[in-house]
């Protein structure tokens, strides 16, 4: 065995040296053990904030699943309002065919009122007055039909441009609204996929930090070798 003792004059070792090694032993292994002790203390703390930084992740990440569900929500109800959009669009093409079907119904009562006004131009040789009373009726006709027919084509000029920038706002609204749900909901689920990844590298650096905890632990360090005193 290496030892700095010195041996007695009736065998065995000098008390002294035995003592001043004892006495070093011991200071070292007290400073030993403070250090351990310091070190478990930082691995202590160390674990704690890990512990504190990943619960606050974990929020974290519990209030972007909710934000993912949130925009799912909203997406599912943009979506209703598209298919309502396209049922109100379908309608008003209803409306259109059926003013369009009104509006050759008025041509037609213009087309059938030509011909009377030709009768009465024809019965005008037969008398002044009558050709005149016939004239003069022919035309009060035409021009009500004309002004009823113009009346009627610019209201419905101006209602099927009023529909048509009203469902073009309409889709534009319902495009850009579905576009931005859809961006917010890619970004969440990226944000999603990196706090996975920075919990699993949590995990291993815990586990590592566990495992270097049980190394420095003060029951496992070796207690000194007692000696033979004089």
């Amino acid at each position: 065995m290496d030892h700095p003792f010195r041996s007695a004059a009736l065998g065995g070792f000098n008390r002294q040296d035995v003592l001043d090694y004892l006495e070093k032993t011991s200071a070292e292994n007290a400073q030993r053990q403070q250090e351990l002790q310091q070190n478990l203390e930082a691995a202590e703390e160390e674990r704690r904030q890990l512990a504190a930084k990943t619960a606050e992740q974990e929020e974290q990440l519990s209030i972007l699943h909710r934000e993912r569900d949130s925009l799912s929500q909203q997406l599912d109800q943009v979506q209703q309002a598209l298919a309502a959009s396209q049922d109100r669009e379908e309608a008003q093409e209803r409306e259109l065919a059926a003013l369009r079907q009104e509006r050759d119904g008025l041509k037609d009562r213009v087309a059938a009122l030509e011909p009377e006004a030709a009768a009465y131009e024809a019965v005008k040789e037969r008398t002044a007055g009558v050709e005149l009373e016939a004239h003069c009726r022919a035309q009060n006709i035409l021009d009500q039909a004309n002004g009823q027919a113009k009346d009627l084509r610019r209201s419905m000029e101006q209602w099927m441009g009023r529909v048509e920038r009203e469902y073009d706002a309409l889709r534009s609204e319902v495009e850009s609204t579905v576009s931005h749900a859809a961006d917010q909901l890619e970004k969440a689920n990226k944000c999603l996929d990196r706090m996975t990844a920075l919990l699993s590298d949590q995990d291993v650096a815990l586990e590592a930090l566990s495992q270097a905890y049980d190394n420095t632990d003060p029951e496992k360090v070796p207690a000194p070798v007692p000696l033979n005193e004089d």
